[in-house]
Parts: structure tokens; C-alpha cells; sequence
């Protein structure tokens, strides 16, 4: 294949995967601050104590009672301060705040409405359902193509280009751009190339699951007592940080607790080491670390970090963030390039 022909079809994945990139990048900029602009919004709701009290076995009963038939997740459970509820269904989404002290509900809000979980549905489904869903990954898989197109193309001109060594040209605007065109989509290539990657493997999930018809919890009541479990849990797994909880959502199913042990790798995903507990007993069923999974489960369980820069701290946010931002800009640019080099045609 000569250069010409991939050129063209180097364009055609850019100018497809442009139409969407101008929404992906920028949503998957702010995403990468989920957590932290989570924390500034849940600081208002958040209940005055002065007390290291953690009612967590009243805050679930109040929350059983008052959600019966919903999916119960519990995202924060720190002593002395607010537990806060995620509470599923297929059609809703809400959180709920409760006083560490009295185990009571203090405030519930729709978390549709919630600005970081607008901005993950826009970003996953452009808010158009399974065929929004459908276009994304459509766009991931152009975007992967370009990329790879691209560096077939720039090959000889790469390395160069990480060494400042080509000039960015000024003779005209399609030189200058196509200039600042090859230096951002060389120096983001790496990043790009991970996001991307990771981006396809997660929004084919999302499809998958969008395909799948949902599945209305029936949660059965907690019997045990969730604060006893995880002082065994403690005793037992002195290297085990819980950061997760899950409630049974069928009688068959167990209490979940995610979290983090002790030398796992920055890369893998706290949600896939798991302790099951069970709900009437409260005894542990089972004890699943990631660390010590096969390769697939481990490369599935790394995705979702990889893809969102959750490792690293401040610095991999704000890498992550510029990156995301090269994908609007080589959109814009490479869809000018190509009206241009159509007009000379």
C-alpha cells in the first residue's frame, strides 16, 4: 500500500473519529478528575460530627428499609464522617448521606443529575442509548486506526519530531497546522495509544451490557453485622484496605468487599480483589486477590485504570487531562489539513 492510498484512509479514520473526538476528549478530561470534583460536591452534603462514630449496621437497616428493592453499594464508610449510599435500580440512580453517628439518612440526591455522572454517560453513550453506546465505539476503533495509520505515515519523521529536530513550517496556514498537527499527535501518540486501546476494550463492554437485558435487584435483608465482618476481615487480612462495599442483591448472592492489599500493582483495579461475606453469618466465603489472578483477568482488571489515569496521583491527572485534550485538537486540525489538500486537488 503506498503512501497516497494510506493517507487517504488515514484521513477517512480521522475525520470519522474526529465527528466524536471533540466529546470524548474533552468529558475524558474532566473524568480523570471524577474523584476529586466528587469529593468538593459531596463536601456539602456532609453531616457535622464530633465523633469517630461509624453506625454503619443502622445506616444499612435505615437504608433497607427505606430502598427495599434496590441494588445498595456503599462508596465511603470513614469513621466519623458521612457514609455515603450508592442505591441502583435499572431505570435510577441514587446517592444516599447518612449520619455516621445516628446511622440516619441525612440528604438523597439523583445521581443522574450529578455533574461527574452526566459527564461519564455522555462520554460512554453520548447520552443516545445502545446506539449512542454503538458510536463510540465506533469512534474508539476509527480513532485506533488513525493512529496506527498515522504511524506508518510519520514513521521516518517520529523519532525527529521527539527531538525537535523537523521545523514547524510557517509558509502557510495548511503547513503550520499540518506542523502542529504531527508534533501534538507524536507527542500524545503513547498516551493516545493506551486510552484508545483501553477505551475500545471498555466500550465494547458497555455495548455488550446495554444488549443485555437488566436484571431488577431482589435484595435479601442483612442479617449479620457488617462492622463485626470487617473487624474479622481486619484480623485476618492485616494488609487488606477496604474501599468498597456491596450488599447482596439476590438471596443467593453475598456481601461484597473490595479494596486494596498490601503490594498489589498501581496499575490493577481495587475492585477485583474481593472478600465475600456471608450475609446471614457473617462468616467469610471467599477470598479473591488479583494479585494472584491469571493474565486475562489481570489486563481486564487494569483497563479501567489505564484508561482514566487512576494511578500516580496529581501528575498522572494532568497528563492524562492534556492528552485527552490532543484528541479535539488533532481533530480540528486534520479535518482543516484535509478540506485544504481536497481545495488543491
Amino acid at each position: 500500500m503506498n503512501n497516497r492510498v494510506l493517507l487517504k484512509y488515514h484521513s477517512y479514520f480521522g475525520i470519522i473519529a474526529g465527528i466524536f473526538l471533540f466529546a470524548l476528549g474533552i468529558t475524558g478530561s474532566v473524568l480523570v478528575f471524577t474523584d476529586d470534583i466528587d469529593l468538593l460536591i459531596f463536601d456539602s452534603y456532609e453531616v457535622e460530627t464530633t465523633t469517630n462514630d461509624l453506625q454503619l449496621d443502622k445506616a444499612i437497616a435505615e437504608v433497607q428499609k427505606e430502598f427495599p428493592n434496590w441494588d445498595k453499594r456503599i462508596i465511603k464508610f470513614e469513621e466519623g464522617k458521612t457514609i455515603i449510599f450508592n442505591l441502583r435500580t435499572p431505570e435510577a440512580r441514587k446517592y444516599a448521606f447518612v449520619n455516621p453517628s445516628t446511622g440516619k439518612i441525612s440528604k438523597v440526591i439523583n445521581a443522574n443529575t450529578h455533574f461527574t455522572k452526566w459527564i461519564l454517560k455522555l462520554h460512554y453513550s453520548l447520552h443516545a442509548g445502545i446506539v449512542g453506546r454503538f458510536l463510540v465505539l465506533l469512534a474508539g476503533i476509527c480513532f485506533f486506526l488513525s493512529l496506527i495509520t498515522g504511524i506508518i505515515l510519520y514513521r521516518k519523521v517520529i523519532f525527529k519530531t521527539l527531538l525537535f529536530q523537523t521545523k514547524i513550517s510557517s509558509k502557510n496556514k495548511r503547513n503550520y497546522y499540518s506542523s502542529l498537527h504531527r508534533y501534538v499527535g507524536v507527542w500524545a501518540l503513547f498516551l493516545n495509544l493506551i486510552i484508545v486501546f483501553t477505551g475500545i476494550f471498555l466500550a465494547y463492554k458497555v455495548v455488550t451490557s446495554g444488549l443485555k437485558k437488566a436484571v431488577e435487584p431482589a435484595p435479601p435483608t442483612v442479617e449479620t453485622s457488617v462492622e463485626a465482618a470487617l473487624k474479622t476481615i481486619k484480623k485476618q487480612y492485616p494488609d487488606f484496605t477496604p474501599t468498597y462495599l456491596r450488599l447482596p442483591t439476590s438471596p443467593k448472592s453475598s456481601i461484597t468487599v473490595n479494596g486494596v492489599f498490601k503490594g498489589d500493582a498501581f496499575y490493577l483495579s481495587e475492585y477485583y480483589n474481593k472478600v465475600l461475606i456471608d450475609y446471614k453469618s457473617g462468616d467469610i466465603k471467599a477470598v479473591t486477590k488479583i494479585s494472584e489472578a491469571n493474565f486475562s483477568t489481570k489486563f481486564n482488571s487494569s483497563i479501567l485504570p489505564l484508561h482514566f489515569g487512576q494511578y500516580g496521583g496529581l501528575f498522572s491527572k494532568i497528563l492524562y487531562c492534556i492528552i485527552g485534550l490532543s484528541g479535539p485538537f488533532l481533530s480540528i486540525t486534520g479535518y482543516y489539513i484535509w478540506l485544504k489538500r481536497k481545495k488543491i486537488a
